[in-house]
């Protein structure tokens, strides 16, 4: 039988009087795309930046959903109800809600009963490393029986079950949604990355995380941000510089260290990274007499609590950074240094992130998401690190994005890899070869420059080309199963590709 909802209490406590109690199915959900409403959903048409949802309230009306809640433009409008007529010919109310999308974050958590408050949120920024940050969080504090969801790039879910999310971020109905889902299968914690846009358009505030994590600032999102100071001005809003959330920073970022020289001392902090100066700080995470192998890399942890010998199977300086993040909230959650020793052995590579192949008679072939850069370059010095021959790069730019990173990412590859070659990488609807073009506007030697935009394609030559020594990054799409061509995403997994070939006898 279906039950009074808690809609109403949510209803109430934004002045909406009800003349009597809305009464919706247990499983009715809250959504702001009118695409994916269900029956018995409560449709919320917000006046957004990009699209106004009122538009596409009829839509909802198809899918028969139980009520809606659209914004309006005058506050002698709000509470006001209006009746409706659903595909199935149910009558249905339509509430009118003043700056709705503005109170849409604490709206959706009072009707899923403010399910972030049985969870510890662990939100993760910066320009790069945020799905291995929060991906390796996930997996350490899961491996110490503190089971960790992960959202982000790379999905929502448990970090071994993830399902496919439209944004890095979700928005406030669809995250709330994730949270009771959380909530309700005995997870205690979350590591979500937080994307700088959502900052930007309030879809989360500070004070949802009880830890926040910065991991670095480079160029990236320029087209939308403007400026490099806005740019970081965005990601520090995901602090709440009160004393009941804990900081965790990189202590070896230039951003990073302006902003801890006017820190706040009400709020905790805990500083990571590799340089001497990161023992200075009353609580860290420091690497120190780092070695490389093919196998991973090789540390002494350095922490206000003490020291350790660290064993990871992960390649890369960046990656180690990456990881001490990790190691931080673990800390931060009083894991011991020998568990957390124990459980950083065990790890597994991240999908698409620095993700190695092996195969007698191949070079090694290093699949990573690098696609602004200070990624590409972390990645090719990480894949310098571990190479016995010759660099090889595999790159494209993004199309209708930031045009002013595509010059200084093909600097960066001529400069650490022996050979590049570039290719297609989203040109959306961009000319690829304008594309191309401008990153070799960044290349002042074209003598180990080849250009082939079918990526496949040049994926396959590369390998072929390449020595058992050497080592072959294919930087961009990482995770990714699609290229986008115009307005359409094509199927193309470059992981899949490598596995192909790998398995194959001769190069095809």
């Amino acid at each position: 039988m279906p039950s009074v909802h808690p809609i109403n209490t949510a209803l109430m406590q934004f002045d909406i009087k009800l003349d009597s109690n809305i009464v919706l199915d247990t499983k009715s959900q809250i959504v702001n795309d009118s695409r994916h409403t269900q029956a018995g959903d409560v449709f919320c048409a917000v006046i957004g930046s990009q699209s106004d949802g009122r538009q596409f309230i009829s839509q909802a009306l198809t899918h028969n959903v139980a009520l809606i809640i659209a914004e309006c433009e005058s506050e002698a409008e709000h509470g006001l109800f209006e009746p409706l007529i659903t595909a199935n010919g149910t009558s249905i109310l339509k509430i009118n809600f003043y700056q709705f999308n503005e109170h849409l974050f604490n709206f959706a958590s009072q009707f899923y009963n403010n399910p972030q408050n049985k969870l510890q949120l662990i939100g993760i920024t910066g320009t790069n490393g945020k799905t291995s940050i929060s991906q390796l969080t996930a997996k350490l504090l899961t491996s110490v029986n503190k089971l960790c969801a992960v959202i982000g790039t790379n999905g929502a879910g448990v970090v071994d079950s993830l399902t496919e999310i439209e944004n890095t971020t979700p928005g406030a109905t669809e995250l709330m949604a994730w949270l009771h889902k959380f909530s309700e299968q005995q997870v205690s914690h979350v590591a979500m990355e937080v994307s700088s846009h959502a900052l930007a358009q309030k879809r989360v505030k500070a004070e949802l995380f009880n830890i926040s994590v910065f991991s670095n600032l480079s160029r990236d999102h320029l087209d939308y941000h403007g400026t490099m100071e806005n740019y970081a001005k965005t990601k520090y809003q995901i602090f709440s510089l009160q004393a009941d959330q804990i900081a965790i920073i990189n202590g070896d970022d230039q951003q990073a260290k302006n902003w801890l020289n006017n820190w706040p001392t009400v709020q905790p902090v805990i500083i990571y990274g590799r340089s001497e100066v990161i023992s200075q700080y009353q609580a860290y995470v420091q690497a120190c007499d780092i070695s490389h192998s093919k196998q991973g890399a090789h540390f002494t942890l350095k922490t206000h609590l003490g020291d350790i010998a660290i064993n990871s199977p992960l390649l890369g300086d960046f990656n180690i950074d990456n990881l001490l993040a990790a190691i931080a909230v673990l800390l931060a959650n009083s894991i011991s240094l020998k568990d957390i020793s124990a459980a950083v052995s065990t790890l597994m590579p991240i999908t698409g992130r620095m993700e190695a192949y092996y195969q007698d008679n191949f070079p090694t072939t290093v699949v990573d998401y690098a696609h602004t850069p200070d990624a590409l370059k972390n990645a090719l010095q990480a894949c310098r690190q571990h190479c016995q021959g010759q660099l090889w790069v595999v790159f494209g730019c993004g199309g209708d994005r930031d045009k002013g990173k595509r010059p200084l990412m093909g600097e960066i590859a001529q400069h650490w890899a022996d050979h590049v070659v570039i290719t297609n990488d989203n040109p959306r609807t961009e000319m690829p070869k304008n594309i191309v073009k401008d990153i070799l506007a960044g290349c002042d030697k074209t003598d180990f420059i080849t250009v082939e935009l079918e990526r496949q394609q040049a994926v396959k030559q590369t390998i072929q080309l390449a020595k058992p020594d050497d080592v072959v990054l294919l930087a961009g799409k990482g995770h990714e199963n699609y290229i986008v061509m115009g307005k359409e995403k094509v199927a193309y997994d470059e992981r899949a590709i490598v596995k192909q070939i790998y398995m194959s006898e001769t190069v095809l």
